[in-house]
């Protein structure tokens, strides 16, 4: 019998260790790919309740602020209130709660100015005539 001199290939536990390495490295890339698969959803929902939340705001603005309170079921399991308060002479308050589906809230307050601005020339302005 002749002895081997030269080794040539990778032994059983060489090849384990890197398959083992090579499956780490590829779970590593499954969870980070589930992650962000899921903070996309998350940034989606957040949207469209952004968007629920500002399309309440145009209808208060719309109806003049003086609406009464109202709630009201949206698409996709969401909920919106509505509510407005006096808050100055010529501004009320109006808040627009929209809660998402999983217990999350997203608020959005603002001042609507009920009563127009005076116009220039108008009583306040004296002329001498």
């Amino acid at each position: 019998m002749t002895p081997i001199t030269g080794r040539r290939g990778l032994t059983l536990l060489e090849v384990m260790v890197a398959l083992m390495i090579l499956s780490l490295v590829g779970l590593s890339y499954l969870q980070l790919f589930h992650q962000s698969h899921r903070i996309v959803g998350d940034s989606r929902q957040w949207s469209r309740a952004v968007e629920y939340a500002e399309d309440g705001m145009e209808r208060a603005k719309l109806e003049g602020g003086t609406a009464e309170a109202r709630s009201e079921d949206l698409p996709g399991g969401f909920k919106r209130e509505v509510a407005t308060h006096p808050w100055q002479t010529g501004l009320r308050l109006v808040e627009v709660t929209v809660f998402l589906p999983g217990n999350a809230r997203f608020e959005l307050r603002r001042l609507l100015q009920t009563e127009p601005p005076l116009a220039r020339g108008s009583q306040l302005e004296t002329s001498d005539e």
